[in-house]
């Protein structure tokens, strides 16, 4: 079963290549919007963890605007890792380039900044903000699913029993679903949600007998 994020998400790094060199103008501000939605809170998380005194929202919008130059993906491709790692070393360059820069108008000389240390402190927010967002990309994808099938009461049911913890006995009934049909509707929308997290994570490179550990990992990041 494709995932249902695949309409609007090329499931590929080979789409999103295609798709910057070669796509429509809407394909090209859709695939931007869907890239720029997953990576932009994570990355200004991640940014903002080194405590630097400049506008880490004007470095991300920066890069965000770069994910579509077909350069800057083919460089990600030789890379051989996955999306994620490859912008968060991009945004860190790019702040420390832009460190050293005020430095330089302000007269220090240019060796007055060494690499920037990547703490654990910038990687477990960019994790948990990441986690957290590829999350909910991939149950707005699930959503518009189900809505296009006529079955946004599945989800309903869906957010009702895993979320606010209600009993299928209890929430299953207003929704029209029969209780003993509850929880397989419940199984399959959680199906949903997991394929298309799976599909982001394959798109970005993550080698598939990668993906189900992964996936485990990320989901660890946001227990409390």
């Amino acid at each position: 079963m494709p995932s249902p994020i695949s309409d609007s998400f090329p499931p590929s790094a080979r789409s999103w290549l295609a798709v910057a060199r070669d796509g429509s103008p809407e394909q090209r501000r859709e695939l931007a919007a869907n890239l720029t939605a997953i990576y932009r809170e994570p990355l200004v998380r991640y940014l903002n963890a080194f405590g630097a005194r400049l506008d880490v929202e004007d470095v991300v919008q920066d890069l965000c605007a770069r994910v579509l130059d077909p350069a800057f993906l083919d460089a990600w491709q030789r890379s051989e890792r996955p999306f994620r790692l490859w912008l968060r070393t991009a945004a860190r360059f790019e702040l420390m380039n832009r460190i050293r820069a005020e430095r330089r108008r302000a007269g220090a000389p240019d060796d007055a900044l060494q690499e920037l240390v990547e703490s654990d402190n910038a990687q477990a927010a960019f994790d948990r903000a990441y986690a957290a967002s590829l999350i909910r990309t991939a149950s707005d994808a699930a959503q518009r699913a189900l809505d296009a099938q006529g079955r946004s009461h599945e989800w309903t049911l869906f957010i009702e029993h895993f979320v606010h913890g209600k009993p299928y006995a209890e929430c299953a009934p207003p929704l029209g679903i029969p209780v003993d049909a509850a929880r397989h509707a419940a199984a399959r929308v959680r199906g949903l949600v997991l394929d298309a997290l799976r599909g982001v994570l394959s798109a970005e490179h993550v080698a598939e007998a990668d993906v189900e550990r992964e996936l485990v990992a990320l989901l660890s990041h946001l227990e409390p």
